[in-house]
């Protein structure tokens, strides 16, 4: 049985466009959800933290090539998602939508 993949730090050579490996992909979105889970717990009552969170979950997953439906059911639609996990206020969640829709509207 081969070991199972685990990213501890941002996989820089990880590219969905390339990578076929079921089992990358799937330790990339895991190394992908648990930073931004930790950064948005960091960043609870703060908009302006939150909205950087966002980002840089936005940044890292366009720059892996995650096509746009696998960057929004992660982060808000697959469950459990992102902000399911992050466990936010509902003040804290809106916060992350309009975030999102900010990145996806610029």
């Amino acid at each position: 049985m081969a070991a199972s993949v685990r990213y501890e730090v941002f996989p820089v050579n990880y590219d969905a466009r390339t990578n076929t490996s079921e089992e990358e992909r799937a330790a990339f979105i895991q190394w992908l959800t648990d930073q931004t889970v930790a950064q948005l717990q960091a960043a609870r009552g703060d908009a302006a933290a939150i909205h950087s969170a966002v980002k840089t979950y936005v940044k890292h997953a366009l720059d892996a090539n995650l096509p746009f439906e696998d960057i929004e059911e992660v982060l808000g639609i697959n469950e459990p998602c992102i902000m399911d996990l992050a466990e936010l206020s509902e003040a804290d969640e809106e916060a992350v939508v309009d975030a999102f829709e900010d990145l996806c509207n610029a």
